[in-house]
């Protein structure tokens, strides 16, 4: 015998049924999307991270052949503005001498059609202290004594760009020792 005040109640309940497990689907699509953007988010910035890491490694090569030997062979594709070494922007004249230059570029490279961008300052130079001469000497004190050279520290800075506008810094202090 059949309930007349039951007709419907398997369509109601299906259609609920059918109500939450749409709002779960949507709910999953969008988690998915979110993570989806986050995870090339996180792949763009890695990409860029290297690549201004990439910049600073170079500038290490390039302040050790600028320094010591005066001349930045091998590197002049990559060097802005200028190449001329009669030029006060010449970057060996630059390191040696100037300290905090003005200049925000000293360095410009591409990588996959993404540019790099370093810029390199002179910070300050120390006197090595501690050499043998020094101690045969009775070396005490602040002065001039037997050592052999100084130290002098570079501040590096690299950006990578990326892509939709993305960048990433890295930040380095570079110890010049002479051989």
């Amino acid at each position: 015998m059949i309930n007349e005040k039951n007709d419907g109640y398997i369509l109601i309940t299906v259609l609920l049924l059918l109500l939450v497990l749409t709002v779960l689907g949507i709910a999953a699509i969008q988690t998915s999307t979110v993570d989806n953007a986050l995870s090339g988010n996180v792949r763009l910035r890695e990409r860029n991270l290297s690549k201004a890491d990439a910049g600073a490694e170079v500038s290490a090569g390039l302040i050790e052949r600028s320094v010591r030997e005066g001349n930045i062979t091998g590197f002049t594709n990559i060097i802005s503005p200028t190449f001329d070494a009669a030029s006060p922007n010449y970057l060996p004249t630059e390191l040696r001498a100037t300290a905090f230059d003005p200049d925000t570029l000293d360095v410009a490279f591409t990588v996959d059609s993404q540019s790099i961008t370093v810029d390199i300052d002179k910070m300050y130079s120390k006197w090595i202290g501690g050499t043998a001469i020094e101690f045969a000497a009775g070396y005490e004190g602040i002065g001039k004594s037997g050592g052999s050279g100084f130290y002098t520290y570079y501040r590096i800075n690299s950006t990578g760009f990326g892509l939709v506008l993305s960048n990433a810094e890295v930040g380095t202090i570079y110890r010049y020792v002479p051989k």
